[in-house]
């Protein structure tokens, strides 16, 4: 039985809350006060986190599918999946903030466009006040984009070769640090650390975890070697605390980080991110106190309404501290974290309820003009005699089922037993966290992983002589 990876969605709410702890910290100058100050201030660990689950979660189907030889997922249903999940909670966002925020009032025309296009990374003035921290999302959004020719060039025969995705991730990785290290001297551009090259080994780092999961003989081998969790998390935290040294660069914003800084912050928060991702991957998946609470209902609340947390909380970071009467650097961490949370949680809560959830509806929707249409059988050809007494028979039936009234509405086909008219279905499956929706199943027909496909049935038999008799075969 494939694994569900329920845990990953708490590890999304730790990423979330990680990101509000360091901006609050930032906000409210606490920067400068010791280990405490440092830590806070690497605590943008989490956003190594998510992109590390999503390099996995996203490239696993992909992997899945090229192991068991299947077709490959749909780029623009995948696509538009994204979208649905992302853009539809960020415009909102982007638009309050725009409207409602003084501070806001003199961005531009391209200042909006950049913004709701996610492009604000890309250029020089377009970052506005309460969405700096999106320039994470513009990211992620450009490996969606890039994420089907990512996976073609780990597997270009569509045949997994896990040393081939291991070697060219590693590969792609080092010129992914050596970006990181470079871009602030390269390019004449204040954003340009920020774009997705810089991120790159994080996302890989998650492929390459896609990649073994799906292969039986590396997973047994990395199952027996992720069993012992506290160890790997142990690992983890000493890769942390080696990250909040100046070896990774300053924790304020004037000073910009050497290339030597920004290489080593690049491979040790990846490192972090991998040994905290990998025993919940890997290894028992429900085995433990800590992995079954991880799995539980309120971790799992929280990393669904990661998003909103993440998309939400600066705004309200930065106009409560105005409407509370704080400047920057007020040295009040505590009552500010509060009011965050108190605030944010409960508005995403909200927001994913009555809105994202809603909107995840149409996840399965195609446009009429997309969906395939079966070919038509070519007619056999016909002499003129014959098509003239096909012609005739045509038009009498035409008429025999018209009437005076005009044509007959066509009638639907009867369901045997029971009532015509039954209760309505719902417009899509229900929603689900993404650590389940993105991973599909091994096995089973494109499409419809598990079914089972129907015998053929003799010629002459009754569609009744399949069906079992008694209250079973009842319809529900």
């Amino acid at each position: 039985m494939d694994r569900r990876f329920l845990t990953l969605d708490a590890l999304r709410a730790v990423g979330a809350l990680m990101v509000v702890l360091t901006h609050v910290g930032f906000q409210t100058g606490r920067y400068p006060r010791g280990w405490t100050g440092a830590m806070l201030a690497h605590l943008d660990l989490g956003v190594a986190l998510f992109f590390v689950i999503s390099g996995f979660l996203l490239a696993r189907p992909w992997f899945a599918a090229s192991a068991a030889g299947t077709p490959p997922p749909s780029t623009g249903r995948y696509l538009w999946k994204r979208a649905l999940r992302i853009l539809p909670l960020y415009w909102v966002v982007v638009i309050v903030c725009l409207l409602a925020a003084p501070a806001n009032s003199d961005v531009g025309v391209g200042g909006w466009i950049a913004n709701l296009t996610l492009t604000q990374i890309y250029t020089q003035d377009s970052h506005a006040y309460g969405l700096a921290h999106m320039w994470s999302l513009c990211t992620e959004v450009a490996f969606y984009l890039a994420l089907p020719l990512v996976v073609r060039l780990l597997t270009p025969r569509d045949r997994l070769d896990v040393h081939r995705v291991l070697v060219v991730s590693l590969l792609l990785s080092v010129g992914g640090v050596v970006f990181a290290a470079g871009a602030r001297s390269w390019f004449d551009q204040p954003f340009a650390a920020e774009w997705l090259p810089a991120y790159l080994p994080w996302f890989l780092a998650g492929t390459a975890l896609a990649a073994c999961s799906v292969d039986p003989g590396m997973r047994a081998r990395l199952d027996r070697a992720a069993r012992d969790l506290a160890g790997w998390w142990l690992l983890a935290l000493g890769l942390f605390v080696a990250a909040c040294t100046p070896i990774t660069g300053p924790t304020g914003l004037v000073d910009a980080p050497t290339p030597a800084e920004s290489a080593l912050k690049c491979v040790l928060y990846g490192a972090v991110a991998v040994c905290v991702i990998f025993p919940l991957v890997f290894g028992p998946e429900l085995e433990g106190t800590v992995r079954r609470w991880l799995a539980g209902p309120v971790p799992s609340a929280l990393g669904e309404i990661s998003y909103g947390i993440f998309s939400i909380h600066m705004f309200v970071l930065l106009m409560g501290m105005e409407l509370l009467g704080f400047g920057t650097f007020n040295d009040r961490f505590w009552t500010v974290l509060g009011m965050t949370l108190v605030i944010t949680i409960p508005v995403a809560a909200l927001s994913y309820l009555f809105f994202e959830r809603r909107v995840m509806r149409l996840r399965s929707w195609r446009p009429s003009a997309l969906r395939p249409s079966p070919k038509p059988e070519p007619e056999p050809e016909r002499g003129p005699a014959e098509a003239k007494a096909a012609t005739s028979t045509t038009a009498a039936s035409e008429s025999a089922l018209s009437g005076p009234g005009g044509p007959a509405p066509t009638a639907g086909p009867r369901r045997s037993g029971g009532s015509r008219r039954r209760g309505r279905r719902p417009l899509g499956p229900p929603p689900q966290p993404d650590a389940q929706r993105d991973v599909q199943p091994l096995g089973g027909p494109p499409g419809h992983p598990g079914s089972t496909p129907r015998l053929p049935r003799e010629p002459g038999a009754s569609r009744r002589a399949d069906r079992p008799r008694g209250s079973a075969a009842r319809r529900p």
